[in-house]
């Protein structure tokens, strides 16, 4: 049985990317030849393009594994994205690694320490603080803003959709 705090993050980030896939699938079906341009689309002018935000849910889930084993965070780097099919690449890609993570490894990054740097700004966290109260909050804050640019541009999905696959009788 894998430990309490592997279904509750890993597994948990696994199942939203993967219900990430199905709401680009029906992005790129909704888009049409329009979907690459959509890419570079924003909320508001002040919020990063859908492009950011589906490179963030990747660098908030696997990335911040990495980091926890390198004991170095930051934002996710930048990337020449030019297409809605680089951002499914990407997606897919993500979930892939996130699937070889086992639950032993994941419990030993836990007690690790880490710093996130964005330029001087530094935060200090051990591995279980950094994953529970900064990486799965970012993962759903960008998961969210790339569905709801979906919805603003009519893609019809919904809550069903965002929550994909559920656990039935879990114990």
């Amino acid at each position: 049985m894998t430990t309490p705090i592997y279904k509750s993050t890993i597994g948990v980030m696994i199942r939203q990317a993967e219900a990430l896939v199905g709401i680009m699938e029906a992005g790129r079906a909704h888009l049409g030849d329009d979907a690459d341009a959509f890419i570079h689309e924003r909320l508001v002018e002040d919020m990063l393009p859908f492009s950011f935000q589906i490179r963030a849910v990747c660098h908030q889930s696997m990335g911040g594994i990495r980091s926890m084993r390198s004991g170095e965070a930051g934002p996710p780097p930048d990337m020449k994205i030019a297409s809605y099919a680089e951002l499914e690449t990407l997606l897919a890609d993500t979930i892939a690694e996130l699937k070889s993570i086992e639950p032993a490894e994941l419990d030993s990054l836990l007690g690790n320490d880490l710093i996130f740097a964005l330029g001087d700004f530094k935060l200090p966290f051990k591995g279980l603080g950094f994953l529970t109260s900064f990486m799965m909050p970012n993962f759903f804050f960008h998961m969210t803003t790339a569905y709801n640019l979906l919805r603003q541009k009519g893609v019809p999905i919904g809550k069903r959709e965002y929550l994909g696959a559920m656990d039935m009788n879990m114990g």
